[in-house]
């Protein structure tokens, strides 16, 4: 089958199955109306130092740089620099305006569209990209637990999270190096159903060939310094940002805490992850100490940096383009992949 054909559109109402995240996202501000006074999150905003904010800026700049060459070399540098970084902006704008994540998915829509790649080459890459994060974040979570809770029992999972961080990305590396086998299994299942097996093979073939990137140890090492990169002005910014509330902050809390909300915002929610970013990380800073309303202001104030940057970037980026939201998203919805080529 060709990638020209459009897949069924799903059925139903979309926005009837955004409901649960909406009902988690309001759930989470619910909480955070109780438990937070409004008189102490307005004097928490006027008591912040915003003096480092351009610097808090260039930070953020630096992540979103870093992390686009990260996915540019996943991509085998088949892109331009400039495509990815805006395309990477426009898929966190889609993030943040419309339901179900839609996000990753635009992200290889229009990037598949714009490179020739198609839809089924992008995908795996940001996948790849999805599994490194999941690493990270996983691994920093575990590392700051044990000073957090101060259990042994927690310095106990350290050994046994790494190993299943390294054994993950050894299945990635293995199918990347092995998609026959694969292939075979696939072929295998679906064979009794030959229109089947003829979709899937071809959609599955292109997904590992997403994953060829990867079979150089230099560019998985490469793809690796990048994403640790990434993290490291994603730590920077989101630390400095803290310290303009809460002057004593160390580097554990924020350690703990955006790898805590990293994997708090896979939750189902509303669009720009409203409520549940905010709950977690005031959730998570709760634990050192700081106070609910500093925690929240915080949050809101990073949140808005995230959204304003990448909104603008995007913004640009669809303008540039000539496309608009709601054809990127009609097209998302109906999976058409004649779209993506």
């Amino acid at each position: 089958m060709s990638e020209n054909k459009a897949v069924q559109k799903p059925a139903g109402n979309p926005w009837l199955r955004a409901l649960p995240g909406i009902l988690i996202s309001l759930a989470a501000i619910a909480v955070l109306y109780f438990l937070v006074d409004l008189d102490e999150l307005r004097h928490a905003f006027e008591l912040a130092d915003y003096g480092a904010l351009p610097i808090v800026l260039v930070l953020f700049l630096g992540s979103l740089v870093t992390r686009s060459l990260a996915w540019r070399t996943i991509l085998d540098e088949k892109v331009t620099f400039a495509n990815a970084f805006l395309v990477l902006n426009q898929g966190y704008l889609l993030n943040n305006v419309l339901p179900f994540r839609l996000g990753e998915l635009g992200r290889a829509l229009i990037l598949g569209r714009m490179s020739g790649l198609g839809f089924w080459r992008v995908l795996p890459t940001i996948v790849v990209e999805r599994v490194f994060d999941l690493a990270i974040a996983v691994g920093m979570l575990l590392s700051s637990l044990p000073f957090v809770v101060g259990a042994d029992w927690a310095r106990s999972v350290l050994p046994l999270a790494g190993a299943v961080v390294v054994l993950g990305f050894a299945a990635l590396f293995a199918l990347a190096v092995r998609p026959k086998w694969v292939l075979g299994i696939l072929q295998a299942i679906t064979r009794p159903w030959p229109k089947l097996e003829a979709w899937v093979v071809e959609k599955v073939q292109s997904f590992l060939l997403g994953l060829s990137a990867l079979k150089s140890p230099g560019r998985f090492l490469r793809v690796l310094v990048w994403m640790l990169l990434a993290w490291g002005f994603n730590f920077s910014w989101y630390y400095l940002l803290l310290r303009t509330f809460v002057p004593e902050a160390a580097p554990l809390w924020m350690v703990f805490a955006i790898a805590a909300t990293s994997l708090g915002v896979a939750v189902p929610s509303s669009p720009a992850y409203v409520g549940v970013l905010e709950g977690v990380m005031v959730a998570a800073l709760s634990l050192f100490g700081v106070a609910e309303a500093l925690s929240l202001a915080f949050a809101l104030v990073a949140h808005a940096v995230y959204f304003v940057v990448t909104g603008i970037i995007g913004i640009y980026a669809f303008g540039k383009q000539g496309q608009s939201l709601s054809g990127v998203y009609k097209q998302l919805l109906t999976r058409s992949t004649s779209e993506a080529e």
